[in-house]
Order: C-alpha cells, then sequence, then structure tokens
C-alpha cells in the first residue's frame, strides 16, 4: 500500500513539473516582428583586367533582403543589358563592348569557366552579357598601370580605379612530411617570396592539382582539381611582412572530390601534380574581396558577427581589380 502511494505520489510530483515547465515556456514565448528597412537596389560590379589580358566586366542590379530568389542561372543575375562602360588609362578611353557568353574569345571563356567553375557549355546553353573588347586591342593588362572603370547603366553610374603592380615571384616550393606526421605519401607544401620594401603589396593565393585519378579510383580518368581552389583566407597584406622574406606552409583546401578520398583532406599527395599562383592586387581589391570573403564565411556561423562587404566603387557594390600572377608547378616528392 506505502509503495502504491509513492508511485502514486512520484507520477503527481512529475505531472506537476512538467505542466509548471510548460507553463514558464509559454510564458516566455513572444513573437517579434523585426522591420527590416526597404533598401534601393543598387548596381553590381565585377570587372577584373590581368597583366596580358584583356577586361571582363559583369553587372548585375542587386535585390532586397526579403525579394523572392528569381534567378537559378547566372544568366538570370549577370542580365544588365545596354549600359555603358569604359576604361580610362591615362586619359585615353577605350569603350568596352557588350558580348554574349557565346560569343566570347577563348581567353575570356577561360575566365568565366575558372571563376564560376562550370564547363564551357554552359555559357553557350545560358549566355548572358559580359562587357570586354573584341578583336585586336591595346588596352592590354600592363604592370605599373592604373586603370579607371566608368559604368552607366539607367539611373545608375560608378567609377573605380585599380592599379597592376609587378608579379612576385615564388623564391622556393616544396613538398614535405610535417613535423609528427604518420603519413608517408601525405603532406603539405612551403611557399616562399621576397615581399618588396614598399608597403601596400597585396596577395592572394590559389592551387590545382592537375594530375588525374588512376584507373582503380571512382573517379578514373579525371583531373583532381578542374579549377584553380581559392580558400577562404587566401588573402593577406603586407602590414606585418614588409621588406620581407616570407615563407608560408600551406594547406590544401578540401573539394566535393574529397569525399571520395577523406583521408587525404587538407592534404597533397606523393605523385601529386599541383600548380600553384601568387597573385598580386592593390590594397583597394584587397579590401573589397577579403570582405566578400568575410560575409561568405559568416553566413554559416551563426556566432560571427554582422560584416559589411567593402566596395571602392562609387555608388556600386563589387570591385575593378587588377591581376598579376607568378604560376609554378610542383611534382610531390620528398
Amino acid at each position: 500500500m506505502l509503495k502504491q502511494f509513492n508511485i502514486k505520489k512520484t507520477k503527481l510530483l512529475l505531472t506537476t513539473v512538467l505542466v509548471g515547465m510548460a507553463l514558464v515556456i509559454s510564458n516566455c514565448s513572444k513573437v517579434v516582428d523585426v522591420d527590416i528597412p526597404d533598401a534601393d537596389p543598387m548596381l553590381f560590379v565585377e570587372g577584373v583586367i590581368k597583366e596580358g589580358k584583356k577586361p571582363v566586366v559583369l553587372l548585375g542590379i542587386t535585390q532586397g533582403y526579403f525579394d523572392p530568389i528569381e534567378f537559378s542561372f547566372y544568366s538570370d543575375f549577370y542580365n544588365v543589358s545596354g549600359a555603358e562602360v569604359n576604361v580610362v588609362i591615362n586619359g585615353d578611353t577605350t569603350e568596352l563592348v557588350e558580348v554574349l557568353t557565346n560569343a566570347l574569345e577563348p581567353e575570356q571563356l577561360i575566365y568565366l569557366y575558372e571563376k564560376f567553375k562550370l564547363p564551357p557549355y554552359y555559357f553557350e546553353i545560358y549566355p548572358f552579357p559580359v562587357y570586354t573588347v573584341v578583336g585586336q586591342t591595346d588596352l592590354i593588362g600592363t604592370i605599373n598601370t592604373e586603370y579607371q572603370l566608368n559604368v552607366t547603366y539607367e539611373n545608375y553610374s560608378t567609377t573605380g580605379t585599380t592599379t597592376m603592380y609587378p608579379p612576385i615571384p615564388f623564391n622556393d616550393q616544396h613538398f614535405f612530411f610535417p613535423e609528427g606526421s604518420l603519413s608517408d605519401s601525405l603532406g603539405v607544401i612551403n611557399i616562399a617570396y621576397t615581399d618588396p620594401d614598399t608597403l601596400g603589396n597585396c596577395y592572394r593565393w590559389a592551387s590545382r592539382r592537375m594530375n588525374q585519378y588512376p584507373y582503380w579510383h571512382e573517379l578514373a580518368g579525371q583531373v583532381k582539381d578542374p579549377f584553380y581552389v581559392y580558400p577562404i583566407g587566401s588573402l593577406w597584406d603586407d602590414i606585418l611582412i614588409n621588406g620581407d622574406d616570407v615563407e608560408y606552409m600551406t594547406i590544401r583546401i578540401p573539394t566535393e572530390n574529397d569525399y571520395h578520398d577523406p583521408l587525404e583532406t587538407g592534404l597533397w599527395k606523393v605523385g601529386d601534380t599541383v600548380l600553384t599562383k601568387l597573385e598580386t592586387i592593390d590594397h583597394k581589391a584587397y579590401e573589397s574581396i577579403l570582405s566578400y570573403e568575410m560575409a561568405f564565411s559568416a553566413q554559416t556561423n551563426p556566432f560571427a558577427p554582422p560584416t559589411n562587404v567593402i566596395s571602392h566603387l562609387d555608388s556600386a557594390l563589387g570591385w575593378w581589380v587588377a591581376i598579376s600572377e607568378d604560376v609554378d608547378t610542383i611534382i610531390c616528392q620528398p
């Protein structure tokens, strides 16, 4: 009898606690309406000119935060047609022409192929407008040159400048096994270069494995990295290293192919043929791209502080970047 009483008492106490918790939780609930002010649409610019290459400029219009996303292809966003775009060098103006992606020259198509990590046929099936120059032209990326970009489209207008600095060559690159490694086939790559003694040099680094997967692999015959991989955190400046000899140990940034080889994630393998490149950009480009990377990485981190994308284009978002680069090949052998 006493045992039955204790069981009933325990059940009553448990029920009381659960009901009490439910009342507390319900009383603490409150619907909060957040009024996010509407933002006017802005012109979005992605422009680049590389050493020895013609400029490529993509244009779009931003959307409101709660506006429905109506595009499923890049052609639905980079859809600004009929803009006036020109580049000014030392007072000489060159007008850029609007060309659909399915009519671009090979070097311009390669740039889009690398940028969007898509096969060339995509740009044939889903063309969108690009602003560039076709045929013979004097507008080719040249070091120690400042480029001014001007864009006018309907009620939007913007201008920005970028300077192409000389490429900084690698002093050394080599593959090695880090201290304490338990693997005799997986390692990292060390890069070395000398920063010029003038403050303001900024860099971006990328890598690409050029060899194919072996015949016994699930991805047999495919190139390991079809595109250059720019890791989040691929940029740095010389504020702490101005004029120094610089060495970095780099790890490989995971790609979707690492799903098949999880033990190799972050590392290179003996026998890999790796292209690495060190891009040199000016400080304005560095700030803009770095802020974009920080905003992108914060999207997947609920604890990250809010970030604002920096643009050095007047009344527009995006960037206008001049790039020089040094490219080297590493055969991964200990």
